[in-house]
């Protein structure tokens, strides 16, 4: 298995594709820029490297531009991580040589599909004999298999096992951001990373010595995502302050707080800074000498909390190194908030207390290139994506860990953290505010648990953890209205869409998250022998949903009851649907299969209805819903229309992975947008466990079901690969003829429950299978490879019937064992869309 990725085309400035060349030359030895754009077919990550056989300059170094990107130019990233290089354009100097070099970046770039290198130096030359990615970890392989007959549906499900592989981070995989050495930590340009502890302070005094080794020194009070930066730069002598997430542009864009001329400093010493927080004022201080002062500041933390508090942050513009020293915060009567002298007996703890060092637990992250953060909203799709292909039981394990470890006195529990973040053992601290994003998230985290648990059959976890789960719900429970709805304040109530803003009122989003959580904890309750006292409040909560959030008239569930009755929220619906709270109407089916129209996730929907976006993360919870209906077919072609061009390889945005999100014509929706995300991988659980219909009945798979939903496919194969051992399904339909076939081979010690397709039965029984007596299934017990014919009980029922399954299935008669089945194929197609045209347009658009 290769360890490193190589790009397979060059394209040159007149767009035109060329094969790679067995070497690179850039030149400018006879003037001009020269540059070139290598394109590696798809996303791919790791720590990039030069090989070098030939450098020339006169100019003393050769100085390179170097541009990473999934499609027209993406970053800087700087939300939550340190888990990789926050900028997407380095530069990378070479000395001249007739030798070979060999030259790495100095942080990892997780995913690009083109990079763009640009010789600035006049009168040089590099020659390349090699270019590329070094990767961290081998790619892991599937240990599930999904096949039908529909080569589309095929590639989707390949594409997601390399998104979930690429969004998975094996323990230690990550690299140490900053240098901790015997003089100072010395840190490098990068995201402006906020100490754990700091993040709830409010007034306070910070001091710290700083050196600079080039470009300036950054540092910020007030973190935590976002806050009041300063940047002390040597080539302009000044001091400039920023408020936001960076002093750059990015989804979120800073706002200028003012700009000072340093008074007369030696920049190459020591420099002693002193910052002052006091209400509403910022006043730094210098070599004791007063240089900028700010009143009238209004910090609002994106993540929450109160409006100028937050903590001491050290980062900076890319071109920025600087070492530091002799940390000490206080508050204002002198009491010691933290101290630390940044030095190598103290680089344990520094690395932990600002989240830069490796992360500890294998876990996973939202998206492969940002944010490369821990989010249980994502880890909902991405922990049963896991385990119907790569099975990293040890990743959704470490991410339930790292999450629920965060939990505050309140009983709030964590939704999102920095993966290079230790887990909270600090009983006697609030855990960082950082830690939260969502309730709806949150809740999620017990559903996790609950899936986790069922797939692996480790029930530990669940013991451990319990009483956290139990202080949530308890935490929850407060903010019951009079109508039975729980209404939060807007802190707690946004979603996935953060841009969107909280949802105001009764949140559908959130009540029917805390429905999932109650009915989860119902059901783990079992398994420590807890009295179960959810299944009861999960009842009333339906009741009250039904009730005060459904239009029994449009059939829709709102997504607030303050938001318009007549508007759509896809997840929402979907959702609802899923866990058989709305109940029957004729408009269920369009309104989960957007017919006729975009399956945009907004609708008629206020301000919500201005972003016209398509997610694969809402469209999931459709698809889901299609499926748990029956409406196999409709589910498929849902799942075609969303994923089918993210998995073309002709189309110019194709990573090899499942996007973030799209807009109404299909592209990304915008050049930030992860184009290899986590949250989107719902069709690599949805196609094997509804197709092949095979589900977990008991934890760990002793006990599993085959029920298939069929969706005008001839077949289908499903080898999963489970703790109680490989189970493999081999469905063959001929719906026409109204005759199909099921194959399973069953695990030895583990009992499966097989039911015939919606409207079809299982015919005669050999002694492999037990007869249920009066109920339409049958089991198997015995070890080994099992046939069974199915055949159509009529005409009129069919997959696209909107009737659940378990008000069907009249199976009679007995099984009759097959010895020889064969698997058709089909295939299906996709056109080019014009690469070359797109690449020339990059030249001008993208760098």
């Amino acid at each position: 298995m290769s360890l490193s990725s190589f790009p397979g085309k060059v394209f040159n400035i007149s767009g035109t594709e060329e094969p790679l060349p067995t070497t690179v030359q850039l030149s400018t030895l006879d003037g001009g820029v020269s540059h070139i754009i290598l394109d590696y077919g798809r996303a791919v990550g790791g720590i990039p490297f030069f090989e070098t056989t030939h450098v020339q300059s006169q100019e003393g170094t050769a100085l390179l531009e170097i541009t990473y990107s999934e499609t027209l130019g993406d970053g800087p990233f700087l939300l939550f991580s340190n888990a990789m290089d926050t900028y997407r354009v380095n530069t990378q100097k070479f000395s001249p040589s007739h030798d070979k070099q060999y030259v790495e970046s100095r942080f990892a770039q997780k995913s690009q599909r083109f990079q763009k290198l640009v010789l600035k130096s006049s009168n040089s030359s590099i020659t390349f004999s090699s270019i590329g990615f070094r990767h961290q970890r081998p790619a892991a392989l599937p240990k599930s298999i999904f096949k039908c007959s529909n080569e589309l549906l095929n590639r989707i499900w390949e594409d997601g096992v390399r998104t979930v592989d690429m969004c998975t981070v094996d323990a230690g995989e990550t690299a140490e951001a900053w240098d901790v050495t015997e003089i100072g930590t010395r840190i490098q340009g990068q995201h402006w990373a906020p100490c754990r502890f700091g993040t709830r302070w409010k007034d306070k005094v910070v001091e710290f010595d700083v050196k600079i080794e080039s470009g300036g020194a950054s540092w910020g009070v007030h973190m935590v995502a976002n806050g009041l930066i300063f940047c002390l730069d040597v080539a302009t002598r000044s001091l400039a302050a920023v408020e936001g997430l960076s002093n750059t542009d990015g989804i979120f864009p800073p706002i200028p707080r003012g700009s000072w001329s340093l008074p007369e400093l030696d920049l190459n010493a020591w420099l002693k800074i002193k910052i002052l927080a006091l209400g509403d004022s910022v006043v730094v201080e210098i070599e004791g000498q007063k240089v900028a002062t700010l009143t009238d500041l209004l910090l609002h933390p994106i993540l929450g909390g109160n409006n100028n508090s937050g903590s001491i942050a050290f980062g900076g513009p890319a071109h920025y190194t600087a070492i530091y020293r002799s940390l000490l915060v206080n508050d204002m009567r002198e009491k010691i908030l933290y101290r630390n002298d940044f030095l190598l007996a103290d680089k344990a703890r520094t690395l932990a207390d600002f989240a830069v060092g490796t992360n500890q637990l294998a876990c996973t992250i939202d998206g492969a290139k940002r944010d490369r953060a821990c989010f249980s909203g994502d880890l909902f799709v991405m922990g049963r994506s896991i385990a119907y292909s790569t099975a990293r039981f040890d990743a959704i394990l470490g991410s339930i860990t790292l999450l629920s470890s965060h939990q505050t006195s309140e009983g709030y529990i964590g939704n999102l953290c920095p993966i290079q973040a230790p887990v909270h053992e600090e009983v006697d601290m609030e855990p960082p505010t950082y830690a939260f994003y969502s309730l709806s998230y949150a809740l999620a985290l017990i559903v996790v648990t609950r899936e986790y648990w069922m797939q692996s059959g480790d029930s530990t976890i669940v013991k451990h953890i319990w009483g956290r789960f139990e202080k949530l719900v308890a935490f929850v429970e407060r903010f019951k209205d009079e109508r039975g709805l729980i209404v939060v304040p807007p802190q707690f109530s946004m979603d996935w869409l953060p841009l969107g803003g909280p949802h105001f009122g009764a949140s559908g989003k959130i009540n029917l998250a805390f429905y999932d959580a109650l009915k989860s904890m119902s059901q783990m309750s079992t398994s420590i022998g807890v009295k179960d006292t959810f299944a009861s409040p999960a009842d009333e909560l339906k009741r009250s949903i039904v009730s005060h959030l459904w239009n029994a008239e449009l059939g829709k569930l709102r997504m607030t009851d303050n938001a318009s009755p007549n508007g759509i929220c896809q997840d929402i619906n979907a959702y609802s649907a899923t866990l058989g709270i709305s109940p029957s109407h004729p408009n269920t089916t369009q309104i989960l299969a957007s017919i006729d129209q975009p399956p945009l996730a907004f609708q008629n929907l206020e301000i919500w209805d201005k972003h016209k976006i398509i997610s694969p993360y809402a469209s999931g919870f459709a698809a889901e819903a299609l499926f748990s209906q029956n409406e196999g077919v409709k589910a498929v072609q849902l799942i075609e229309t969303v994923w089918a061009e993210m998995s073309n390889p002709s189309n110019p945005n194709y990573s090899g992975g499942h996007w973030e999100a799209m807009a109404e014509n299909g592209s990304p929706i915008h050049n930030d947008t992860s184009l290899v995300h986590g949250w989107s991988t719902w069709p690599v659980f949805l196609l094997p466990k509804y197709l092949a219909g095979l589900e977990p009945l008991e934890p760990g798979w002793v006990k599993w079901s085959v029920h298939p939903v069929l969706a005008g496919l001839n077949s289908v194969d499903v080898q999963l690969h489970t703790p109680a051992g490989d189970i493999a399904v081999s469905l063959t339909v001929e719906e026409m003829q109204g005759t199909g076939q099921i194959i399973i081979d069953v695990p030895q010690g583990t009992t499966g429950e097989i039911h015939s397709p919606l409207g079809w039965q299982i015919l005669e029984c050999s002694e492999k299978c037990e007869r249920v007596p009066g109920e339409p299934k049958i089991l198997v017990r015995k070890g080994g490879k099992i046939a069974i014919k199915i055949d159509k009980t009529n005409t009129s029922a069919s997959s696209s019937s909107m009737e659940k399954s378990s008000n069907t299935n009249n199976e009679k008669g007995t099984t009759e064992v097959v010895e020889d089945v064969e698997v058709p194929s089909a295939g299906v197609g996709r056109k080019n869309t014009g690469l070359v045209q797109f690449l020339k347009s990059l030249f001008g658009r993208c760098f």
